[in-house]
Formats: C-alpha cells, structure tokens, sequence
C-alpha cells in the first residue's frame, strides 16, 4: 500500500466521505496538503486489515483502528495516544518531533482527541484534527 504523498491529486471527499462535484456534475480534485490531510483523515476512520487489497499489519497498515477503544473498560488514553503517534509517524512529510496527541473525556463520556502536528517542509504550519467517539462511532473532524 502507498501512503498518499505530498504531491499528490484525488478526489476532493465531503465531511460524509462522498464525493464533492461542481455544477456539472465532474469531480472535484484535492492536490498537496489538503490531499494528505483529506487521506489522514480517511485514515483514521479506517480499520486495520478493512482494505480488500491491503495485506500489510501493524504500524505499516492502513487504518488506525480507533473503533477497538469504544467502550473499552480500561483507561485507554496511553493507547489512543501511542496508536496516533505510531501511524503518523510513518507519513515521511510529517515533522514527528511536532506531533501532538491529546486525549479527554467529557461528562457524556465521549472521549474527545485533539491532534496537531506540522509537515516537514513547514515546522510553523501547524495542523489540526479533532477526533470524537461516542461508544458507538469515531467521527473525524
């Protein structure tokens, strides 16, 4: 499997995962940083081992596989916070030193994530992504 790159274009997906067509109905295409972050979002909605064609295991494969903490009956935020480290760690154009991974729970028991972290190419670029889950679902935002 390969991890899209920097200089990537795909087709530009909605906050649902459909894709995002102008008035004619054509595609719209992502290209560089909102390409990458577009495929770490996807990512991390994502199972290990999900991919039909997809054979690899562990930090290599694709998928975080953050369904496996809901209802977890243990503390998990060591967990979820090295499962994050480890799978974007292994996107060369993100600076690993910059990665950030903060975890809570609020009063509903949801468990929120807060993610930042910056590329390579700009260490003042920084970006973030918010993670929910509420027992029954992880929504990416």
């Amino acid at each position: 499997m390969r991890l899209t790159g920097t200089d990537d274009t795909d087709i530009m997906l909605d906050a649902n995962g459909q894709p995002v067509t102008d008035t004619s109905g054509a595609p719209q295409l992502v290209t560089g940083k909102e390409c990458w972050l577009q495929d770490i979002r996807c990512e991390m909605l994502t199972e290990e081992g999900e991919l039909f064609h997809e054979d690899e295991e562990g930090k290599e494969a694709y998928g975080y596989g953050l369904l496996e903490f809901l209802n977890a009956e243990t503390d998990i935020f060591e967990e979820i916070r090295a499962r994050i480290f480890e799978k974007l760690s292994k996107r060369t154009y993100i600076d690993e030193s910059s990665i950030s991974v903060e975890v809570s729970e609020d009063t509903t028991r949801r468990t929120n994530v807060r993610i930042s972290f910056s590329s390579q190419e700009s260490s003042s670029d920084s970006n973030e992504i918010d993670i929910s889950m509420n027992g029954t679902e992880v929504y990416v935002k």
